[in-house]
């Protein structure tokens, strides 16, 4: 933490302390660590290099490597599936399964049933995430 001082000019002084990192857990699965220990770390699968499976008959997956995190603690995670058309029109991209310390995984529903994973990859789609968590 860094402390700040400021003169008010008739002789009081304010101090203040700033956090260097800025990253504040107010809840946590896990509870509440030493906030030295906070991070806060984002990624994107790739337009272009996203690993799609088919899923049932209108679904797609992907498991989101978070391993270069450093969590030890399973993180919060925020998700969106990013594109260039039509990724608008589906279901499930803010939806995260099986969170651990380093992956997530997350399920799609298409709304139009061509082949599903071509057509992701055709389009650029991706998933967009921020994770916070603890590091220590």
């Amino acid at each position: 933490a860094v402390v700040s001082t400021q003169s008010t000019g008739n002789g009081e002084e304010l101090s203040q302390i700033k956090d260097k990192k800025g990253v504040k857990i107010v809840s946590s699965e896990g509870g509440l660590r030493d906030e030295e220990c906070a991070k806060v770390c984002a990624g994107t699968t790739g337009r272009r290099t996203t690993t799609w499976a088919n899923f049932a008959s209108r679904g797609l997956h992907t498991t989101v490597d978070i391993s270069e995190c450093g969590f030890v603690t399973i993180p919060t995670i925020t998700t969106s599936l990013e594109g260039d058309w039509l990724h608008w029109r589906n279901m499930g991209a803010s939806e995260v399964f099986k969170a651990t310390t380093t992956s997530f995984q997350t399920y799609i529903y298409v709304s139009e049933s061509t082949t599903l994973r071509q057509r992701a990859s055709e389009l650029l789609w991706n998933m967009e995430w921020i994770a916070v968590g603890y590091t220590c």
